[in-house]
């Protein structure tokens, strides 16, 4: 292994490099606007925009070296918010709070607050 230059930059090669998942969605060369407010449309067809680069989304890592963890998250996922969805109606009674991203994983800023009230009948 040998030390890598970038552009003027030298990164010696016992160095160890982190991607951020954070950065990552916020680059204006592969995702439109993405600063104004969060599209998750930008990941679907036609538009596909993390597709635009190899590592254009980092969220679980890229490489060899993927979160293996990846496919049981997004279950997880799916799963708590299907089951949230369908029985609950939910509320924010105030503003959203910003996000924090002082975290390793960004989340809101307290306090979160949340209304929910459970639904008569679950939805199909």
């Amino acid at each position: 292994m040998t030390d890598l230059q970038i552009k003027d930059v030298v990164i010696p090669r016992t160095d160890t490099i982190f991607l951020s998942p954070v950065y990552s969605g916020l680059r204006e060369e592969i995702f439109s606007k993405p600063t104004e407010a969060y599209d998750p449309y930008r990941f679907l067809a036609p538009r596909n925009e993390h597709e635009k680069h190899t590592h254009g989304w980092v969220g679980f890592g890229g490489g060899r070296h993927r979160c293996l963890g990846e496919q049981f998250a997004y279950v997880q996922i799916k799963t708590i918010w299907s089951y949230l969805l369908r029985n609950f109606e939910l509320e924010a009674p105030s503003a959203l709070p910003v996000p924090n991203y002082e975290a390793l994983v960004v989340g809101p800023k307290p306090p979160a607050l949340l209304k929910y009230r459970r639904r008569a009948q679950p939805l199909v």
